[in-house]
């Protein structure tokens, strides 16, 4: 890591703390994981396709484990669950493999291992 993006994720790091503890005080919340979160989401650092590809692929390795890796009944279960098309969970877990890390979930190479 360079030493401008140190510089620059320290910052960001001091802003959010800041700017977390701010909102804590001013709706008269905690300072939790939880409320942490919801910052996040309502600040618009987390975008909505980033929540909905997580949620569905860790619900997808749950899921598929209970079904016995019936792949078309789990993605339907996921489709009915999050109210969104069978097509687009098929999207999502398209270049998920077991074991396999997934990249590009932040569009900036982040990754996660599935």
């Amino acid at each position: 890591m360079g030493p401008h993006r140190k510089q620059l994720l320290d910052r960001f790091e001091v802003h959010l703390r800041n700017n977390f503890e701010s909102y804590c005080e001013r709706h008269g919340l905690d300072k939790t994981e939880n409320q942490m979160i919801a910052f996040l989401i309502d600040q618009d650092l987390i975008p909505p396709t980033l929540i909905q590809r997580y949620a569905v692929i860790n619900e997808y390795r749950k899921l598929n484990e209970e079904l016995e890796g019936h792949k078309t009944l789990t993605v339907s279960a996921l489709a009915h669950r999050f109210n969104i098309s069978e097509r687009t969970v098929w999207s999502i877990l398209k270049h998920v493999q077991p074991g396999k890390r997934l990249t590009g979930m932040g569009g900036n190479g982040s990754s996660f291992e599935m």
